[in-house]
């Protein structure tokens, strides 16, 4: 289920381009399925893209 979300974001985000709210969400579930990596390089596009997103983003990376 997860997985099939991401590619479907991975999807709109080749077609559209980059979009911050997107690849925060992408980098959520991300998190979720335990890619801390890629979670984190998603987090950091979505706020180059729109600083303000910062304040929406919660949650911490532990290692």
């Amino acid at each position: 289920m997860i997985s099939a979300m991401i590619e479907a974001m991975n999807a709109e985000l080749e077609k559209n381009g980059p979009n911050a709210n997107i690849l925060k969400e992408r980098g959520r579930l991300k998190m979720v399925i335990g890619d801390k990596k890629g979670a984190m390089e998603d987090l950091r596009e979505a706020v180059k893209l729109d600083p303000s997103i910062v304040d929406n983003i919660n949650g911490e990376f532990k290692k």
